[in-house]
């Protein structure tokens, strides 16, 4: 059966109005996560938006979800180090089976995983970007393993572009593929790879992986990709 996930956005600034005043950010995570239900085998269910001072309530979810049909909770934002970054301390309250916090990876480093019998939590970080990317390679493969599906391969594509990147973290890079005239697929690294710039995001059509272990990649090399709205394995 699909899993059953439950989102929170985090944070007194996210809001739903159309109008928001400068301090203020749109609430673009959950439509975002909930645009990919069909397409990644899951049901989406809005738990809304926890606030500063929801800690509390957070906890009530938890254990809510524990006897409930809810199978992974999933929150954007408030897993970093800030006074207001509550979602690390209340997990760990529980008795986990598995827990992960902070990856060496751009973007998304303060991802966060938990297990606590059969159901998980994944803590995303709040900007767009790291959300996204996030959700694409640590929920997704999740999913596909609890489901029983077919690991995904990637797509090889030839670079047209140098790339540069810190050595010992892997960069999932917003990205062009298309076809060469002589029929192989050919990638573009663009620029604006900050997790907040939306832009390069919205004009890319695939997520490119620079592994860990290397710092340069140039014109002509192989890099594997991923489709960001639907399995590669379809």
């Amino acid at each position: 059966k699909k899993p059953n996930i439950l989102f929170f956005s985090t944070g007194n600034e996210i809001s739903n109005s159309e109008n928001i005043p400068a301090w203020k950010v749109r609430n673009s995570n959950g439509p975002y996560i909930k645009s990919l239900n069909e397409n990644f085998l899951f049901n989406f269910i809005n738990g809304g938006i926890l606030r500063d001072n929801h800690a509390s309530i957070f906890k009530n979810q938890i254990n809510k979800m524990l006897k409930s049909k809810i199978d992974i909770i999933i929150t954007s934002g408030a897993i970093s180090a800030g006074k207001f970054d509550f979602i690390p301390s209340i997990i760990k309250t529980f008795k986990l089976s598995n827990y992960l916090k902070g990856a060496e990876i751009k973007p998304g480093k303060p991802v966060l995983f938990a297990k606590i019998k059969d159901k998980a939590i994944f803590g995303l970080p709040g900007n767009p970007i790291s959300t996204a990317a996030c959700y694409r390679f640590f929920v997704n493969p999740y999913l596909l393993n609890i489901l029983g599906v077919e690991t995904e391969r990637p797509i090889k594509a030839i670079l047209k572009n140098s790339y540069i990147k810190n050595k010992n973290m892997t960069h999932f890079v917003k990205a062009k593929l298309n076809t060469s005239s002589s029929g192989t697929l050919q990638l573009e690294a663009l620029k604006g790879q900050d997790s907040y710039r939306i832009k390069p995001f919205a004009q890319s059509n695939i997520w490119a992986v620079f592994p860990a272990g290397r710092q340069k990649f140039k014109k002509g090399d192989i890099i594997d990709c991923f489709f960001p709205n639907y399995l590669n394995t379809i």
